[in-house]
């Protein structure tokens, strides 16, 4: 099998600029990729890296387009290098040709919802408890720890009883200052703790593990699957926040999630209605995950071409199917 390729950038101003322990987050830029086989069926796919996060940049995913030309045969797609693990999802989802499998009416997930970082949050809260929402997930190591731990406690008295909070720090905490969170999180209502120091501190990261009650999370220590199976290998007893999109083809993340049993939650890498279509089918059509998944992030671009169906508190069939991945590839051009 030969196919046609080509390739067209983006770049697409955030409606609201995230705030993380990274800096501020005001654009997301990326590229769509278009595959057309022998027979003349068209498959879509993107690459949305995340540099400063671990995945290539993007100038390294536009250089391996640029490399693999207009027309190659489909053996050239697996041999791209599994440490481009964004351009690996793309090529695998646009081999797909378009024919997606179908998600049963009955699969429904939860979602949690995404809180600003901040005092925002608690003028956030209230709204998303009304509609319906049952987790929440607050970005901390932003400010201070005194100022945010004095926020944790507020949002905490705002919570209901049913409701469930995470706390991802980014990796911005070192040891003493995860120590004081975690102490404080024990016997909340705290879901899990994601990435509470940096990837690199990898004892830290199991100390913490064994010495705390809490539930910890890997998020930026687990950016592609080889990271993950390393840290089985290490003894991970916590969850790992799966961002698919940056982890390679979905058929990979699959077979891993089903030879090992691992806890996985599934994140948004604020992909484009077209990856992020892909990856909600994906989690729907498996039953991999019971945890809420990390797609509540709102109208993330303002404009429903590019962000699809806003998700609510639970994510069923007709949230992967208002998408036109023709449409945004034509709006490139």
């Amino acid at each position: 099998m030969t196919y046609r390729f080509g390739y067209r950038s983006y770049r697409l101003p955030l409606r609201h600029p995230l705030r993380t322990a990274h800096g501020l987050w005001a654009e997301r830029e990326g590229l769509l990729l278009r595959l057309e086989d022998e027979l003349g069926r068209v498959g879509y796919g993107e690459v949305a890296p995340i540099s400063w996060f671990g995945s290539e940049t993007l100038a390294e995913a536009a250089e391996v387009c640029r490399a693999l030309g207009d027309k190659f045969p489909a053996e050239l797609i697996g041999a791209v290098a599994s440490r481009f693990g964004c351009v690996r999802f793309a090529l695998a989802l646009a081999q797909e040709t378009g024919a997606a499998a179908g998600v049963a009416a009955s699969a429904r997930l939860p979602v949690a919802a995404l809180l600003p970082a901040g005092r925002a949050a608690l003028a956030a809260l209230p709204g998303k408890i009304e509609a319906g929402f049952l987790a929440f997930k607050w970005k901390v190591g932003v400010g201070g720890v005194d100022e945010e731990l004095g926020l944790f406690d507020d949002l905490l008295a705002l919570l209901p009883a049913y409701a469930r909070l995470r706390l991802d720090a980014n990796g911005a905490w070192d040891r003493r200052q995860a120590q004081r969170w975690l102490a404080r999180c024990t016997e909340r209502p705290v879901e899990f703790v994601e990435q509470p120091v940096a990837a690199e501190d990898e004892d830290t990261l199991l100390g913490l593990a064994g010495e705390f009650p809490v539930t910890l999370a890997l998020d930026e220590s687990v950016v592609r699957l080889e990271d993950a199976r390393r840290w089985q290998a290490l003894g991970w007893p916590g969850v790992f926040v799966i961002k698919p999109s940056l982890c390679g083809p979905l058929e990979e993340t699959k077979a891993w999630i089903e030879a090992t049993k691992a806890d996985v939650v599934f994140s948004s890498a604020i992909e484009t209605a077209l990856g992020r279509a892909a990856i909600l089918r994906f989690a729907l059509g498996g039953g991999f995950t019971k945890r809420a998944l990390g797609f509540g992030v709102g109208e993330i671009f303002g404009d429903r071409k590019w962000d699809g169906p806003i998700l609510g508190p639970l994510v069923d069939a007709s949230c992967v199917a208002g998408h036109n991945a023709e449409e945004l590839w034509n709006a490139l051009s």
